[in-house]
């Protein structure tokens, strides 16, 4: 009797005690969860780049430059940045908008005509020859079309429709383009005939055009800025410069350099000590950065101001647009492995960063050839065991928590 008495309490104290095992397991899983999850690593992979000491200075760009007199409904026959000698023909005026729409039928009958005429030229070229052609020329213009570089899908364009046109006459798709031609020849001729007797506007000068759209909106005067000490510069930009003339058909570049002028302060100044030639670039405008050489730096010690004169020699449709912008200059540059700042430690004194070996992470030191407040630049030479242990291509970890040298993942 007191044997069955007991077995509902065996049954209850093994219950509880099985119970409990279940939420110690529990309660130790959910830790282990919460630790796993908790202890999130972030990586980047260590790259090769290129960082520049830079400085952005406001200023105003000059050019030695002409107008091209004109005005009126313009149709312009050069491209702006376009070189042109003296005499060209660089716009006709319209007397009424048709004309507009007929030199753009005559561009491309003109076009057409011409791309038909070398379709025809395919006399030995071997199938797989054209083949290979229409195939890579096909690739080119949908890569162009992916990455959207849409100045240049009209030639692509063009290189395909040669191709698949060689491609059709030598496989006897089609006997060729003469008739074609002959009947596009013949309505060119009679646009040209009418278009022929619109006024036109020449080059006076030699040099690179650009319409008046294209043209800066400001006239600035390349001799009294070059005269201009500091202080006169300064109140030059501050007082504006007067706008361009607005009736006129453009201006032509005669020289093959411009000129960019600013004012900032000695501190900034003695940065373009003993540097001969720069980068410069204009954000949003005129991204890839160009040669330039500093022609001057005229300090204003009274004043606290200096004068900065920087010269390029390239010229294109952008640059001949500009006027007073922002320049980013790129003082100097310094090639290696990027790091993010983020990833910093100091341990010992010593700075490193943790790498990401397996599930292992160790602690490598790196010395620094330049630095910005996002990134650090490294020397790609690293080697374990020296001052500089980082190599191309480590997954460093850049977030965190918990981290030390041999410690598991």
């Amino acid at each position: 009797m007191r044997e069955r008495q007991n077995r509902p309490a065996a049954k209850k104290f093994f219950r509880a005690v099985g119970l409990l095992a279940l939420a110690l397991v529990s309660v130790y899983i959910i830790v282990q969860c919460f630790v796993i999850f908790r202890q999130s690593y972030k990586t980047e992979t260590a790259i090769r780049y290129t960082m520049a000491e830079s400085v952005r200075l406001s200023g105003v760009v000059a050019f030695d430059s002409v107008d091209v007199a004109g005005s009126g409904n313009l149709g312009y026959l050069v491209q702006d940045g376009e070189r042109v000698t003296n005499g060209t023909v660089v716009a006709e005026c319209y007397t009424n908008d048709e004309q507009g729409v007929q030199r753009e039928r005559l561009d491309r009958l003109a076009r057409t005509i011409t791309l038909l005429t070398k379709s025809q030229n395919s006399t030995g070229s071997e199938l797989s020859v054209l083949t290979n052609q229409t195939r890579q020329s096909l690739y080119n213009l949908l890569d162009k079309l992916d990455t959207a570089q849409y100045s240049g899908i009209s030639e692509a364009e063009d290189d395909f429709l040669l191709a698949q046109n060689r491609l059709q006459i030598s496989t006897g798709q089609t006997a060729g383009f003469s008739q074609t031609i002959a009947a596009l020849q013949e309505e060119y001729d009679g646009l040209k005939s009418q278009l022929d007797t619109l006024q036109t506007i020449t080059a006076a000068t030699n040099g690179y055009f650009s319409s008046t759209a294209a043209s800066p909106s400001i006239r600035a005067d390349r001799q009294a800025l070059d005269d201009a000490d500091p202080a006169a510069l300064q109140t030059m930009l501050q007082e504006g410069f007067p706008a361009a003339d607005a009736d006129r058909a453009g201006q032509i570049t005669t020289g093959f350099s411009w000129k960019f002028y600013a004012v900032c302060d000695l501190d900034t100044a003695a940065r373009f000590e003993n540097v001969g030639t720069v980068k410069i670039s204009v954000p949003g405008k005129q991204n890839t950065p160009l040669s330039a050489t500093v022609e001057e730096v005229q300090t204003d010690k009274d004043g606290g101001i200096a004068k900065i004169v920087l010269q390029c020699q390239t010229i294109n449709a952008d640059i001949l647009g500009f006027g007073l912008e922002t320049v980013q200059i790129d003082l100097k540059t310094y090639e290696g492995i990027r790091i993010d700042k983020q990833a910093l430690h100091i341990v010992d004194g010593q700075r490193g960063v943790y790498v990401k070996y397996g599930n292992l992470q160790r602690f490598l030191r790196i010395t620094t050839l330049y630095e910005n407040d996002s990134y650090i630049l490294i020397p790609d030479n690293g080697k374990i065991g020296t001052d500089n242990e980082v190599r191309l291509y480590d997954e460093i970890i850049v977030q965190g928590t918990n981290l030390q040298d041999g410690k598991l993942l």
